[in-house]
């Protein structure tokens, strides 16, 4: 029966560590996802036509697409000592393509402005990726699926080919292998340049990516000027998401940690009380002084090994405490006061809750990784009570089988 509890053990010990690596894959950005202006009209935006007013110059129109760029721009060079890289992708789900030979099919499209190195680049099977001259130009070109480019174009190398998109000729550009994960519904996508579109398709979702220069600080300034910009988003910062991730495996590793110190305090116990009986037997037969350098080592090894067990509590608890300080915002003006405490609950719990979800696959791909990491923490909790239970009284020296 122990070696299955043992098996079954080592199995939830591996996915739960499989689960806790993947999770910190996940690159640290700080992410603001928001609905998009309509970019798809023709007309200039208001204020921004020309003329001349008071001997002004003549000021050129600005289309829907120029002017949200113009804001994002200014939003990149007055934070340009907050950040090292930025990018400003859109979501579009269902986006239909056809090529010349008859294929046609659907997957979600990402369109990109800004700096491609902020992104983690997929797995290249062929071609390139999208260089940089050809986002800032809006050149179209396409990156593929792998599985995409099989259902396009009936072929996994179709570099060179072209396809229409949007009512628009794209060049593929290269391949990258397959990679869907739980925040993808369609079953494949492309990438393609912001800027290639004639006419804006209407986007579903727009995400601004950016990789903070700092800590907390500077990612919360950054996101109330992205709130200032566009309002009414919602601010993902991946470094918080990973580490809530590793929360049930902190709460099972505190746990663990405080048992096997009261087993080690109990075992101390026992142990000190044998040293000290020795030491009493001794002095029957010979004198104190000659014992002393015995007494010493006895005490300091006693001292050592209580200490060895506070410490680990104490360590134990401080781990528990620091999530406190990583999420300062579920911590109560008043701590004793019921209703700070149920004001703080329900205001985090109504961020979380709203009508209108905006979320990132990376924040998806997150959520699902923490729910399989609970479950995995909660099956290794219960397979170690029992052996936990049987060493407790052992250390105590209460089982007498």
């Amino acid at each position: 029966m122990w070696i299955k509890r043992a098996l079954v053990l080592l199995l939830a010990c591996l996915r739960a560590g499989l689960f806790a690596v993947q999770s910190q894959e996940v690159p640290s950005l700080l992410q603001y996802v928001f609905l998009p202006p309509d970019l798809s009209a023709d007309d200039v935006m208001p204020g921004e036509g020309s003329g001349e007013e008071d001997g002004a110059e003549a000021v050129e129109p600005l289309k829907p697409l120029h002017a949200f760029l113009k804001g994002w721009d200014n939003f990149l060079q007055e934070q340009k000592n907050s950040l090292t890289a930025a990018i400003l992708c859109a979501h579009c789900p269902q986006a239909l393509m056809q090529t010349e030979q008859g294929g046609s099919t659907s997957g979600e499209l990402l369109a990109v402005a800004g700096q491609l190195h902020t992104l983690p680049p997929g797995i290249l099977l062929s071609g390139r990726h999208l260089y940089q001259e050809e986002v800032e130009d809006g050149i179209p070109s396409a990156v593929l699926d792998e599985d995409l480019a099989i259902a396009l174009f009936r072929q996994g190398d179709p570099v060179g080919m072209t396809f229409t998109l949007q009512n628009q000729r794209f060049t593929v550009a290269g391949v990258v292998r397959h990679a869907r994960t739980v925040g993808d519904r369609a079953e494949y996508g492309l990438m393609v340049p912001l800027k290639a579109f004639d006419k804006q398709p209407r986007w579903e979702v727009m995400t601004a990516q950016v990789m903070p220069l700092g800590g907390s600080g500077t990612r919360k300034g950054l996101t109330n000027v992205l709130g200032d910009w566009q309002p009414d988003g919602q601010a993902i910062d991946l470094v918080k998401e990973k580490y809530r991730v590793l929360l049930p495996l902190r709460v099972l590793i505190c746990f663990m940690a405080f048992a096997l110190a009261l087993v080690w305090l109990r075992y101390a116990r026992r142990l000190s009380a044998s040293l000290v009986a020795r030491d009493r037997h001794r002095l029957e037969s010979r004198y104190a002084l000659e014992l002393m350098p015995r007494f010493i080592l006895s005490g300091v090894l006693i001292v050592l090994m209580y200490l060895a067990g506070i410490g680990v509590m104490i360590l134990a608890f401080s781990q528990l405490l620091e999530p406190v300080y990583v999420f300062p915002e579920w911590v109560p003006s008043v701590l004793v006061e019921p209703r700070e405490i149920a004001k703080t609950f329900w205001y985090n719990r109504s961020l979380a809750t709203g009508l209108v979800s905006l979320r990132s696959r990376e924040l998806l791909y997150l959520d699902t990784l923490r729910s399989y990491l609970t479950v995995s923490a909660a099956v290794i909790a219960g397979l170690l009570i029992g052996p936990m239970g049987r060493l407790f009284r052992l250390s105590g020296g209460e089982d007498r089988r």
